[in-house]
């Protein structure tokens, strides 16, 4: 299972360092201690960088939520201008090989920051347990959907899902 996460961390490694970068500054703005900094390890934290749990509902929230918040800003935008041009407009090779490569760096690019939305599971994890018994009642309401599903995220991207997920797209895409 590892080296199936590492080898398509690595394959997304644009995205798997932006996404490091994020919650290192994230850490930062927050006041976490950062045990680990290096974004593109060979093993299950590739990607992410390893910190002290924040103590605070708010904080945890952040961690966890803002760095893929950020990712999905970014990528999804770059990806849509890079598909639409490639299969709406239909820019091929012979038509202009300089703006056909900058498309297909742009679909790699995106692609790459929307296989890394999720935090590592461990954070996760620990954003769940904290919601579900750490927090008031309005908080619970609220934030339940958001911590299960960045919660079930963070366990399919332990097992290339998002990375699978893309790729099948990105070729549905192109075959129809």
């Amino acid at each position: 299972m590892r080296m199936i996460y590492v080898f398509f961390k690595y394959l997304t490694f644009i995205g798997s360092f932006i996404r490091g970068f994020w919650e290192h500054v994230t850490c930062q703005l927050l006041g976490l201690f950062v045990e680990e900094p290096g974004y593109l390890r060979a093993n299950e934290m590739c990607g992410h960088v390893e910190f002290v749990f924040p103590q605070k509902n708010a904080a945890a929230y952040l961690a966890a939520m803002g760095p893929g918040i950020v990712n999905f800003i970014i990528g999804l935008p770059v990806l849509l201008v890079g598909l639409s041009n490639l299969r709406i407009m239909g820019i091929a090779f012979s038509d202009s090989a300089v703006l056909f490569i900058i498309y297909v760096v742009m679909v790699y690019f995106g692609v790459s920051l929307m296989c890394s939305l999720f935090p590592s599971y461990e954070i996760a994890l620990y954003l769940w347990e904290r919601i579900r018994k750490k927090s008031s009642i309005a908080e619970k309401i609220f934030l339940s959907p958001a911590c299960l599903t960045v919660l079930i995220g963070s366990w399919l991207e332990r097992f290339g899902f998002p990375q699978i997920f893309w790729g099948a797209a990105i070729a549905v895409i192109f075959l129809i």
